[in-house]
């Protein structure tokens, strides 16, 4: 079954409406929408990396101890999909699956049971908007995606709080010395754990480069203070050169454990000299290309901010 005619199907019995490319996925085949016992909810597919997720959304008025609904959650004890993430006003479901999507039918009861379990430790919405909580609003608005009850006075002011940060984040000046130097200092300490636990475990872990990649981006961001050309260039250079130190390291222990010979200056030459050779024979490469794709990821998650509220009304649902 396609997916469109999928979540028409849960919409029917969850008692929500299909709306085809819209909601918080950002898929042609939309979202299922609407709301419950007052409480909006939202039913769409998603990726992470080759796996299929169904992911399901409630939200609810905002709450000062959101971890309330993980402890009601976990009581309820529902065996179906697993607790994606929790916020002040939201929860997220996720049921990953490999082939067959999950029956529509057990994706209405989990939704039914999600609700239930959350029910006695949240407050759902009245038929005012979330931001003053004064003006009677009574239909959905998708936020970027995300549908949530906001007037149109709200609307406005999201939108100029979004213009003025804009403005705010352009006036940074970035300091480029600060991000080099605590970039070097995470290319340096990742390098060494890095040598030192490969060394530990006998062997090259490779997950072990897309965490140095991502802490020597988030080291170079911190210190510049804002997404610059500099730091997209320093980030991958570091990154290699903490994954190229960190081998030399773990090539130079195990020169001396075998050889029985000690630390000297002349053997760090010898294998520094060598090193590209070292890396061809074993897993170096592969290493490298694992610290760039933490280096990418970190990037990736900290690009510049977009500054853009989409506001959007909810379209005709399919028939």
């Amino acid at each position: 079954m396609k997916e469109n005619e999928y979540l028409q199907q849960v919409a029917n019995l969850a008692g929500l409406r299909h709306y085809p490319q819209q909601g918080p996925w950002n898929k042609k085949s939309g979202s299922a929408v609407g709301t419950r016992d007052n409480y909006v909810t939202a039913i769409g597919f998603s990726q992470k990396g080759r796996t299929a997720v169904l992911m399901i959304l409630l939200r609810f008025k905002k709450l000062d101890q959101p971890e309330q609904v993980k402890s009601a959650l976990k009581t309820a004890a529902i065996k179906k999909g697993k607790l994606g993430e929790i916020g002040s006003n939201f929860v997220r479901w996720e049921w990953t699956y490999a082939f067959a999507k999950p029956k529509a039918e057990e994706v209405a009861k989990l939704v039914e049971d999600l609700r239930t379990a959350i029910k006695p430790v949240t407050t759902p919405f009245d038929g005012r908007c979330e931001q003053c909580a004064s003006t009677s609003t009574n239909s959905l608005t998708l936020l970027n995606g995300l549908p949530m009850f906001i007037c149109a006075t709200c609307q406005e002011k999201v939108r100029q709080d979004l213009n003025q940060a804009a403005v705010n984040y352009e006036a940074i000046t970035p300091n480029y010395p600060n991000g080099l130097v605590l970039g070097i200092g995470a290319a340096a300490m990742g390098g060494l754990a890095w040598g030192l636990i490969a060394y530990g475990i006998n062997r090259i872990f490779l997950y072990g480069a897309i965490l140095i990649g991502y802490l020597v981006a988030a080291a170079v961001l911190k210190g510049t203070g804002k997404v610059t050309r500099f730091g997209q260039i320093a980030i991958p250079i570091l990154t290699v050169a903490s994954v190229l130190f960190g081998d030399a390291i773990f090539y130079t222990l195990m020169v001396m454990k075998h050889q029985h010979v000690p630390f000297s200056g002349k053997l760090l030459n010898v294998i520094v000299v060598h090193l590209w050779d070292l890396e061809t024979k074993g897993s170096g490469v592969l290493s490298l290309l694992f610290g760039l794709v933490g280096a990418g990821y970190a990037l990736y998650s900290a690009r510049k901010p977009k500054f853009q509220a989409v506001f959007q009304p909810l379209g005709a649902p399919t028939a």
